[in-house]
């Protein structure tokens, strides 16, 4: 079979949005792009098209791998956004070229992790990434809640005082979770919004961080990305209620809340949210492979 595999950078743009197009044809949810929101994604989640690779199949767009890859927390760390493969195409070693392709890469600018998501259901995804040295790391939950919130779900007796800062204002949370996915780190969260909670003796006692969307003037939905609290509280539920009543305000609305790649060790965070009426409708696992180790 005759692959051709071209850096994105090297491609017409529209050859990348049809690559993408047919490789998530018939995916779990519609991933389908115009040119406009194909290219958004390289300035809002960080993908770059010097890093992405594109496969040609007969000369025609055929799969791709989009990529990212930046510094974080002093180290270099890419992201897979996205492995696709034209559905008459697969299971032809397309997606295994691709992924090659993208490893070295990200080799030649020494990123020490390469990452990448994948929803749990997908297991020759899965199987695919483990078969390249990716490790299952962790499995993560997305939560919704659509309704109006009852008045006084999230009043607690503890007395804090929230501090809204932009999301790289966390550097000063001495407990901030960097090890955590692309999409729910405070560096790549455009146009994001986080609080610090303080408490009484002007301590932080936790933080949140997450992202608004607007439709004509009013908030339309939220995304929870990232809510932590400070090792050894005992106050630790009255802490959660409080991030939560900060992040999903306003209260007395009734339109999407989602928590985005929760953790499933954060099992506080979890049942809390239940509590609350949140419900499961997804699940993806993080998966790590190291490369680089000076």
């Amino acid at each position: 079979m005759k692959v051709e595999i071209k850096r994105l950078s090297d491609c017409p743009l529209k050859d990348g949005v049809e690559a993408y197009n047919r490789g998530f044809e018939g995916y779990f949810y519609d991933q389908a792009k115009t040119i406009e929101t194909f290219a958004s994604r390289f300035g809002l989640e960080g993908i770059s098209p010097e890093h992405s690779v594109v496969a040609y199949y007969e000369g025609k767009p055929a799969g791709i791998v989009l990529s990212g890859i930046k510094r974080m927390n002093g180290e270099v760390i890419a992201w897979n956004g996205g492995t696709g493969v034209a559905k008459e195409l697969r299971g032809k070693g397309i997606g295994k070229q691709l992924m090659n392709t993208a490893l070295d890469i990200y080799r030649e600018n020494q990123v020490k992790y390469a990452t990448l998501e994948a929803i749990s259901r997908n297991e020759g995804a899965i199987q695919l990434y483990q078969s390249l040295g990716f490790k299952l790391v962790k499995k993560m939950k997305f939560l919704q809640y659509n309704k109006q919130f009852p008045k006084g779900i999230f009043n607690n007796i503890s007395t804090y005082h929230a501090e809204l800062v932009a999301p790289i204002e966390l550097n000063k949370v001495d407990f901030y979770r960097n090890e955590t996915s692309w999409q729910n780190h405070k560096d790549n969260v455009h146009g994001g919004n986080a609080v610090i909670l303080w408490d009484e003796q002007n301590e932080i006692a936790g933080y949140s961080l997450f992202k608004k969307f607007y439709k004509e003037g009013a908030v339309s939905s939220i995304g929870l990305l990232q809510l932590e609290v400070a090792k050894g509280r005992d106050d630790r539920k009255d802490i959660m209620k409080a991030l939560l009543k900060y992040s999903f305000a306003p209260l007395d609305r009734a339109f999407q809340r989602t928590t985005v790649n929760t953790p499933e060790e954060n099992t506080e965070l979890l049942e809390l949210l239940a509590e609350c009426g949140f419900k499961q409708w997804e699940e993806q696992v993080w998966m790590v492979k190291q490369l680089y180790n000076p």
